[in-house]
């Protein structure tokens, strides 16, 4: 695909607990308006959900961890470079030179439909691309239905580890993500496919796993991990 020139710079995939994308994170939810408080129910079950299809994807292909797309862009008003992350579900490494990118969503019939997490896809395949380092990337969209209903214009739908076909979707049976939720030791609710199951708001879990890396009161800890989050953060 074309690639413009010079939008995107030292792109990479890195760690899910690379340090400075930690520190990134500690900043958002800094900003976020409910600071240390409840988040939307839907957000919080579709983490848990994440979880349990990556583990169900795991089982037919190798997920990586180095899955944090990062990268510098330029900010087209202030003309200032700053460093952009971009959390994929799931990144397959076929060989050094190709790709298989994962986006689950845990959606309704008609956004299934329109294929939601398309433009997901496309944009991290643009940034991916601009790196020069890859010469296929593969797409695959991954729905958790019982029923299946055409996506677009009759895209396939395929194996997790179909290595050929450049854009698909992968179905997930809901029994599959109770099987894997167990495994896990995560709990699900009783109606957690049903819309009402994702209504409101509830106690972000986030709010005491921060604790232990970092916090703005400049409160000190003992943890390593935290220290080096610290020094990351102030150098900025």
């Amino acid at each position: 695909m074309p690639v413009p020139e010079n939008r995107f710079w030292n792109v990479r995939l890195v760690h899910v607990e690379d340090l400075e994308y930690i520190a990134f994170k500690r900043r958002m939810a800094d900003r976020r308006p409910s600071r240390g408080g409840p988040r939307a129910a839907g957000e919080v079950l579709g983490g848990v959900v994440e979880r349990c299809v990556q583990l169900w994807l795991s089982k037919y292909v190798s997920l990586q961890e180095e899955r944090i797309l990062t990268y510098e862009q330029r900010n087209e008003y202030n003309g200032r470079t700053s460093t952009l992350y971009r959390e994929l579900d799931g990144v397959w490494r076929i060989d050094e030179v190709s790709l298989c990118l994962f986006e689950i969503k845990m959606t309704y019939k008609e956004k299934m439909e329109d294929g939601i997490g398309l433009k997901q896809l496309e944009t991290a395949e643009e940034i991916l691309y601009s790196s020069g380092k890859f010469q296929y990337i593969l797409k695959r969209m991954v729905y958790i239905s019982e029923e299946r209903v055409v996506v677009l214009d009759d895209l396939p739908a395929l194996e997790p580890d179909d290595e050929n076909s450049e854009l698909g979707v992968v179905w997930v049976p809901p029994s599959e993500v109770v099987a894997a939720a167990k495994e896990l030791e995560l709990e699900l609710p009783e109606n957690w496919l049903e819309p009402e199951s994702r209504e409101g708001s509830m106690e972000d879990p986030e709010r005491e796993e921060w604790k232990q890396f970092a916090n703005s009161e400049g409160e000190t800890t003992a943890n390593p991990l935290a220290d080096a989050l610290k020094k990351v953060m102030e150098r900025e």
